[in-house]
């Protein structure tokens, strides 16, 4: 399962901890993401997606590149007609490892256009 943003929550310690009722890997998300400013009850997380998701974290309900794709009625940000000059996925899609997965997508998004 991917969120809006092309990060993968299977890997994640919020979405482990919560499918595992593992409070350790809560914890760990609270540490790793939040810097434990967020106690690990708040990342309780079954994934960002659908928009109607009742167990997100905190902290992902808060998220801009979430928000953003709701509004815009997209399933991943890739799908989204402003995908190459937004600043807010541009700027995550290095330091997060989401660049190849997400051209990969973008790529299949486009192909699947141009055949419509």
């Amino acid at each position: 399962m991917l969120g809006y943003c092309g990060v993968n929550c299977a890997e994640c310690p919020a979405y482990q901890g919560t499918v595992g009722a593992k409070m350790e890997l809560l914890e760990k998300a609270s540490k790793a993401f939040g810097n434990g400013a967020r106690p690990a009850k708040e990342w309780v997380c079954l994934g960002c997606t659908p928009a109607d998701q009742p167990f997100l974290a905190e902290a992902c309900a808060q998220c801009e590149m979430r928000s953003c794709a709701i509004a815009k009625r997209v399933q991943n940000c890739a799908a989204c007609a402003d995908y190459e000059s937004c600043e807010k996925i541009q700027k995550i899609l290095e330091p997060w490892g989401l660049a190849e997965r997400m051209g990969w997508m973008r790529e299949r998004f486009l192909a699947r256009q141009a055949q419509a």
